[in-house]
């Protein structure tokens, strides 16, 4: 299961792919305002859910962006699982 930050980062870029259209990037310093949790906790969320495939980054790492698989599971919401939050196919 994700924790509380990796699911709010998650929901708040499929809120921004919705408003803007694929892949709804955001700059890493709006993440951290919007979410108003501790900056650290949001970047250590990003940095798992980069290493999870689920978002991704331009080169700079100054803006972050949702995968087709980060998408999928954001609308997963909590019927995700495992260490890296693949779709829980029996739930």
């Amino acid at each position: 299961m994700p924790t509380s930050e990796e699911q709010r980062v998650l929901l708040l870029l499929a809120k921004e792919w919705v408003h803007s259209g694929p892949p709804g990037i955001m700059d890493i310093s709006d993440i951290v305002a919007a979410l108003g949790q501790a900056p650290s906790a949001t970047l250590q969320a990003l940095k798992t859910l980069y290493e999870c495939g689920l978002i991704d980054m331009n080169a700079l790492k100054t803006s972050a962006f949702l995968t087709p698989e980060g998408y999928a599971a954001a609308n997963a919401g909590s019927k995700i699982r495992g260490q890296c939050f693949k779709p829980n196919s029996s739930m």
